[in-house]
């Protein structure tokens, strides 16, 4: 697997790199309306890389970020913000 896939990943980073992406998927599904397909045509983001994400199978870097970002009208901290606040506290404190 390549240094993008979840390798050198603990459980935990794991478990919160799958409810980031089910975030993201939930809301391109219901605050953008869009297809898989579509999104990824319009934010340039290959539709196997925005899916291996949505399934927690592969962690964005900043381009990627970056372009769902604009896809969504948001900065990259609004982004973050915004999946962020729909995780459990005990998924995303993974620190421990």
């Amino acid at each position: 697997m390549s240094s993008k896939g979840l390798v050198n990943t603990s459980q935990k980073e794991k478990e919160y790199v799958k409810a980031f992406g089910s975030a993201l998927k939930q809301m391109r599904t219901n605050v953008a309306q869009k297809s898989l397909r579509i999104f990824s045509y319009e934010t340039d983001v290959p539709c196997a890389t925005l899916s291996r994400i949505e399934n927690g199978l592969r962690i964005p870097n900043i381009i990627i970020l970056k372009r769902l970002a604009v896809g969504f009208n948001l900065t990259v901290d609004e982004l973050i913000k915004k999946l962020e606040d729909t995780i459990p506290d005990k998924v995303k404190n993974f620190e421990d």
